[in-house]
């Protein structure tokens, strides 16, 4: 009978190779039960990654989406508080302003004027508001705040109302250079509406209110009425100075209405952001466990699996060792 063996030195080298294997599959079930996670996840899903790539397109979308919905809801947030500082000066204001035509002396009035202007920069201010370096009143252009100085505005209205005598002239004059696209549509620096923003599937937020919005402008006309008497308009004629004044106020309290509800308008967006916002999370949550899933090991399978890898190998060193012995010594023995 023929007998068939393996050299010293090719067992020696089928042994290292078995050895170096069977370490590696150590090392690799090890790693598994350590992190839950398969090591070769294509074998896992025999090649099959379409569920995997499926999430992580949903999960690249509400990314996507978490960005849009942060930066919507801070600007909407911007817009807000600005229109309420906005109502809050002209409140502060509009009571005092009707009551200005039983005003007797020209200080009374003069001291009126000049808060009235100081107002007018502070509504200039609310309507150049930046968050994030975002002008959030400036439509599309939002690199540039909307509107230019209290003082330009003024020399701009003191040009539209040169020739009135009349307090009734000078309201006329205000409101038509603030209704002209060539008046206040010129001196208004920002651009046309953001288009809406996409903050889920199938929903975007409208964010469209710039300082063009006829609330904020006939706001912004109420107060340049009674600054323009700060101006010196009407000068030497008490009582159309005081007349004028009372018409300033009777525009802030008429833009309230209007006022109150571009408030509301901008508040169920936010609410809708919100709303937009919880759902994305929550789905964002589920496809993350659900991805997990794919990926993850089942830890009994594992540790067996590691418990069977390293019995063969106990058991190859134990070879390994007895083959390393043998000698002609050992073999005539």
């Amino acid at each position: 009978m023929t007998r068939i063996s393996v050299g010293d030195a090719s067992l020696t080298n089928i042994l290292a190779r078995q050895g170096a294997d069977l370490r590696g599959q150590v090392q690799r079930a090890s790693q598994e039960v350590a992190t839950g996670r398969h090591s070769d996840l294509g074998a896992a899903l025999r090649g099959d990654f379409s569920p995997l790539l499926a999430i992580d397109a949903s999960l690249a979308r509400l990314s996507a989406y978490k960005s849009n919905t942060a930066g919507a809801a801070f600007q909407a947030a911007a817009q807000q508080s600005a229109i309420s500082g906005l109502s809050d000066l002209a409140t502060g204001i509009s009571t005092t302003l009707l009551g200005a035509k039983n005003y007797s002396t020209p200080a009374q009035i003069a001291t009126l004027a000049a808060d009235a202007k100081g107002r007018l920069a502070s509504a200039i201010g609310l309507l150049n508001t930046q968050a994030s370096g975002r002008a959030v009143f400036s439509g599309v252009a939002t690199g540039t705040v909307p509107l230019d100085s209290v003082d330009d505005m003024l020399t701009a209205l003191q040009t539209a109302a040169a020739g009135a005598t009349t307090a009734g002239q000078v309201t006329a004059a205000v409101n038509g250079w603030f209704a002209d696209p060539l008046g206040f549509g010129a001196f208004y620096q920002g651009g046309g509406p953001l288009s809406p923003v996409p903050i889920a599937a199938g929903e975007a937020a409208d964010l469209t209110t710039t300082a063009m919005d006829p609330a904020l402008r006939d706001t912004l006309a109420g107060f340049a009425m009674a600054a323009l008497v700060d101006q010196g308009v009407l000068a030497g004629d008490a009582t159309e100075r005081g007349r004028l004044l009372q018409q300033a106020g009777q525009q802030l309290v008429s833009t309230e209405d209007a006022r109150t509800t571009l408030a509301a308008r901008i508040g169920t967006v936010e609410a809708r952001i919100e709303a937009a916002r919880t759902r994305n999370s929550a789905e964002e949550s589920a496809l993350g466990i659900l991805r997990s899933e794919i990926g993850s090991v089942d830890p009994y399978e594992a540790g067996t699996r590691l418990e069977a890898i390293q019995s063969q190998l106990e058991s190859l060193y134990l070879v390994t060792a007895r083959v390393s012995r043998l000698n002609l010594a050992e073999y005539l023995r």
